[in-house]
């Protein structure tokens, strides 16, 4: 099996920005139940471990997460 090439992790959907083009859902508050700090890691080892060679930040804003 092909290993996978790479992760694109959508972070959170929080955005300060309301940009018109943006494939954000508009019930943002549906979509509060994000990963914790600790999946986020375990998901970024596994990708490591499949010989994952780019990361991808997306979702909302991905800075607006404290633990980055």
């Amino acid at each position: 099996m092909d290993r996978p090439f790479a992760l694109l992790a959508e972070l959170t959907y929080d955005c300060p920005l309301h940009c018109p083009y943006c494939s954000n859902p508009l019930a943002l508050d549906a979509y509060r139940d994000e990963l914790t700090t600790e999946e986020w890691q375990r998901v970024l080892a596994e990708a490591a471990d499949l010989g994952v060679l780019q990361l991808h930040l997306s979702g909302g804003e991905p800075m607006q997460r404290h633990d980055i």
